[in-house]
């Protein structure tokens, strides 16, 4: 309850949170080292308004912008489901590049599939 009359006493219901919900932490999956799902509902929990959506879509992500907007008396989170490494075929949901820098080869070959 307390959670609840803070957010309507501070008046919070402009503030919006986005979790990158990749599904990769550190050095592997999530799922596999610290499960963290349903992420949602334990935003819910903490009576805030969560919307779920593709991270990847602008227009989803403004759309859920809009919802937000409109969302009177409690925060907003988006949780944006994305692919880590997304349109680079050997980066893509590969836990090596969460956090090591690709090497000069494999950025050349990651431009030129991007292009």
């Amino acid at each position: 309850m307390v959670a609840r009359h803070a957010f309507t006493f501070h008046k919070v219901d402009n503030l919006v949170a986005i979790v990158d919900y990749n599904g990769i932490q550190l050095d592997g999956f999530v799922k596999d080292i610290m499960d963290v799902a349903p992420l949602a509902d334990k935003w819910r929990s903490f009576n805030w308004h969560v919307i779920e959506l593709d991270g990847h879509d602008p227009k989803a992500v403004r759309a859920a912008f809009g919802e937000a907007a409109a969302t009177k008396g409690k925060p907003t989170c988006l949780v944006a489901h994305t692919i880590k490494g997304k349109g680079v075929s050997f980066m893509e949901n590969n836990p090596k590049f969460h956090g090591v820098a690709p090497t000069q080869d494999e950025l050349k070959l990651a431009l030129q599939e991007l292009n």
